[in-house]
């Protein structure tokens, strides 16, 4: 199992990480979410597969030993992005959409199911990892992740829930792009990482009412509940 990029990550942040400690987390079927000690939250793409290693005992640990311990399973990485998540601030963040930097030729886009609007691109296409089929909806054509061979965009968008199912080593092993965004909600702030990796732009989701982001997730809340109180952002690397 390769998790290269999510390594590097762990490595640029160790720092951060070592000094925070664990003061609440949420596991809900959509979201996972955590406080840290400074009172950041951090939120990333349950993907409920696996058990969290040390369930029942996270609080009050050091984030970074929660987080090298929490690599093997789909959920342990839910729980671990959502940690890395929480770090950082919003300082050289702008608010917007990094995918409107660009226009124009063909978008790649790789996550679950994303729901956005891609007309300022003269073709699209999607790499579904909820999808089982091809289907095509105007200028977008959907696939299943699984068909993914080689492929060739003039911009790719790269939602972060691919870090969370360790699928991303492999899309970057795979596309030719002339440009690559990070973006999505468990997107992790690790610009050294990401521009080693090609990466040019990230996009990060910000709560606007920390508590209530936090509170929603773990009484289960939906993407529409949450997006009422979080903010997107973005930053060139």
């Amino acid at each position: 199992m390769t998790i290269m990029i999510l390594r590097e990550i762990i490595d640029e942040l160790s720092y951060q990480l070592k000094q925070r400690r664990i003061i609440n987390v949420c596991v809900s079927p959509a979201y996972t979410s955590v406080m840290l000690d400074d009172q950041s939250i951090g939120i990333s793409h349950t993907i409920t597969d696996g058990e969290i290693e040390g369930a029942g005992e996270i609080i009050g640990k050091n984030a970074y030993d929660v987080v090298i311990n929490n690599l093997d399973s789909n959920l342990q990485r839910s729980l671990s992005l959502a940690i890395l998540n929480a770090l950082g601030s919003m300082i050289d963040f702008t608010q917007g959409d990094p995918i409107n930097l660009y226009s124009g030729g063909k978008l790649c886009v790789f996550g679950f199911s994303p729901q956005l609007s891609y007309s300022n691109f003269d073709s699209v296409i999607v790499y579904d990892f909820m999808s089982t089929e091809n289907k095509k909806v105007g200028n977008t054509e959907i696939k299943p992740y699984s068909s993914l061979s080689r492929e060739v965009c003039s911009t790719a968008l790269i939602f972060a829930s691919s870090i969370v199912n360790n699928t991303i080593d492999r899309i970057i092993s795979q596309i030719s792009a002339n440009h690559l965004i990070l973006t999505g909600i468990s997107s992790v702030d690790a610009p050294i990482t990401l521009k080693n990796h090609g990466f040019e732009v990230l996009g990060k989701l910000f709560p606007v009412e920390k508590y209530r982001v936090f509170r929603t997730i773990c009484e289960g809340g939906s993407n529409k509940l949450l997006s009422k109180y979080i903010m997107r952002y973005f930053k060139k690397l």
